[in-house]
């Protein structure tokens, strides 16, 4: 899982990754490098936000025909005053200099294109979750269907 990039970096050796991954998740129809991107930033974003430490758990399970991802961590929360900025373009709670505020306007472009969505839950002082949704694709059937 490319999260495992993530373990290595000094800034989130104090942190614990935990997968709870369903081994029954059908296959998704997307471009797995900018997917990739996507799991990626939310992750860095909450390893970020729990300033290295604490607990990210990062889940998978099928609901209602869609595949979720969910990242939730154990970080300060978001405050509820900024929640609807969170994808905007160059918004960013970042210090001058260590952000652009792109991360999550392009992320959220990349599941949009790929007809899912992003949900964000926040209590503050209580962590933060964010759930990619993705639509999941029935294998095409080639041949005969009595088959």
């Amino acid at each position: 899982m490319p999260l495992e990039l993530l373990r290595h970096q000094p800034r989130f050796a104090s942190s614990e990754l935990v997968t709870e991954l369903d081994p029954a998740l059908p296959p998704v129809i997307a471009n797995e490098g900018q997917l990739r991107q996507v799991f990626l930033g939310i992750a860095a974003n909450a390893l970020e936000a729990m300033e290295g430490r604490g607990r990210l758990t990062v889940s998978t399970r099928v609901r209602g025909g869609e595949a979720e991802i969910e990242f939730t961590d154990a970080g300060p929360g978001i405050p509820e005053a900024i929640l609807s900025r969170l994808f905007d373009p160059f918004f960013t709670t970042k210090p001058p200099g260590q952000g652009t505020g792109l991360g999550l306007a392009i992320a959220q472009g990349i599941v949009t294109d790929h007809a899912g969505r992003i949900d964000v839950h926040s209590r503050p002082g209580e962590g933060a979750s964010f759930r990619v949704v993705l639509p999941i694709t029935s294998p095409v059937t080639t041949g005969d269907p009595s088959r």
